[in-house]
């Protein structure tokens, strides 16, 4: 992204968003479909529970304290509700657990922008 926003003279203070930048520069966004597919991949290994107790604990567990001011972070969790397209934490388990209505619909996935 820095590279295409370099070449199209983009600065940072016009505060234009990736999708602005890839669709000014022609670009599909191969990458980055192949990035949600991997962590969706690994997302339904560690919901599945076939990595171990401590990975799953660690992808539901809450950290405690208070978060700083500003945006929040994307988190985990909130990914894979966007590119599954699921309401809860609940349904992507249900998903994952069979494991080749997962892999069929990691594949089939396409990211909004590249749409």
């Amino acid at each position: 992204m820095w590279c295409y926003r370099r070449v199209l003279r983009i600065f940072w203070k016009e505060r234009k968003t990736n999708d602005e930048v890839l669709q000014a520069a022609g670009v599909t966004a191969r990458l980055l479909d192949q990035q949600i597919k991997r962590k969706l991949r690994y997302a339904g290994h560690v919901i599945r529970g076939s990595s171990g107790h401590l990975l799953q604990l660690g992808s539901k567990g809450r950290i405690e304290g208070r978060r700083g001011r500003g945006r929040p972070k994307r988190s985990w969790t909130n990914d894979n509700k966007q590119w599954t397209h699921c309401c809860t934490y609940g349904e992507i388990k249900r998903k994952a657990e069979r494991r080749e209505e997962w892999r069929v619909m990691v594949v089939n996935l396409r990211s909004e922008e590249s749409t």
